[in-house]
């Protein structure tokens, strides 16, 4: 009985361990998401044009968050 006691601690223990690190590998992958995005548009920040009128610029910042939330929708 008290080994069966100490097995299911260890089985609890394992499945805990293995969400914590189902949890941690998602943390890492949206990071590291993140700062593929931020590279992307720091890079393509040389490409903006500021001479755009008011209504393009706003139809190029709706363009980036509907590609980023395009990104996250793939999950």
């Amino acid at each position: 009985m008290v080994h069966d006691k100490k097995l299911n601690e260890l089985k609890e223990s394992i499945r805990n361990l293995n969400q914590m690190s189902s949890e941690e590998k998602s943390n890492l992958i949206n990071s590291i998401e993140m700062l593929w995005l931020n590279a992307s548009v720091k890079k393509k920040k040389k490409d903006i044009n500021l001479n755009l009128n008011t209504n393009e610029n706003i139809l190029r910042i709706r363009q980036l968050l509907a590609a980023a939330w395009s990104e996250d929708l793939k999950e």
